[in-house]
């Protein structure tokens, strides 16, 4: 995680401090770490998503990027849509260790499970920061996966897609995005798409291990600002 002060963003997007304290008023700002008034913080990742939302893409030449396909480490993550949010690099991350976990069990879908796994295995996500609050470590859930987990597909490794349970992860995860009044996709939207979405054996994990979709939404109203789209 890259952390930057106010005076640090202040100076990487060419603006005053003032202007971006009028940003967190506003609530138009990337999301940010509060430990005390005076004591705020921002992820870089976190920041250049929020700069990615704010992209204008003119009605003519060439295709939009945000239509393309998003690649990285070999696997594919779902496409943004027009009008839908940007994926942060972390929840990139988080989608392609799904895909590849799953293709290394020899599974030729990966499930909500793997998504669960992934989070976990991004350390500096903030999914994986909001389990560690619920006291719920990576060991805990691969026990408890291990004792769920169902038969490959076959044998040996492969290619791996996202599943149909992991387009319901995502849509839920975009409208719990909506509801925070955040303009991009992350892993902590995954993680709450994960139990809105109520499927699959990584949702049964969550549940299993007492993580229910209101504390993931208190501890990330903790962390980060959460408020309506329509706040005032």
């Amino acid at each position: 995680m890259q952390i930057m002060s106010i005076e640090d963003l202040a100076v990487y997007l060419a603006v005053s401090k003032r202007t971006i304290y009028k940003y967190i008023a506003e609530g138009d700002c990337p999301p940010y770490v509060k430990l005390s008034t005076k004591n705020i913080s921002f992820d870089r990742a976190d920041v250049d998503a929020w700069l990615e939302s704010k992209k204008v893409y003119p009605e003519r030449g060439g295709q939009k990027m945000s239509e393309s396909n998003v690649r990285s480490g070999g696997n594919v993550v779902p496409p943004v849509e027009s009008g839908k949010l940007p994926w942060t690099p972390r929840a990139k991350a988080v989608l392609n260790a799904a895909c590849r976990q799953a293709r290394e069990e020899g599974f030729t879908q990966a499930g909500t499970e793997h998504v669960l796994l992934g989070i976990l295995s991004v350390k500096k996500c903030l999914g994986a920061a909001i389990l560690e609050h619920l006291d719920v470590s990576e060991q805990k859930c691969r026990q408890r996966y291990e004792q769920l987990r169902r038969p490959s597909d076959k044998q040996g490794p492969g290619e791996a897609t996202l599943s149909e349970d992991i387009d319901k992860v995502t849509q839920c995860a975009r409208e719990q995005a909506v509801q925070w009044g955040h303009t991009y996709l992350g892993a902590e939207h995954l993680l709450a798409g994960l139990l809105a979405a109520q499927q699959g054996i990584g949702f049964q994990i969550l549940m299993d291990l007492g993580v229910t979709l209101d504390r993931v939404r208190q501890e990330t109203a903790k962390l980060i600002v959460c408020r309506p789209a329509d706040s005032e």
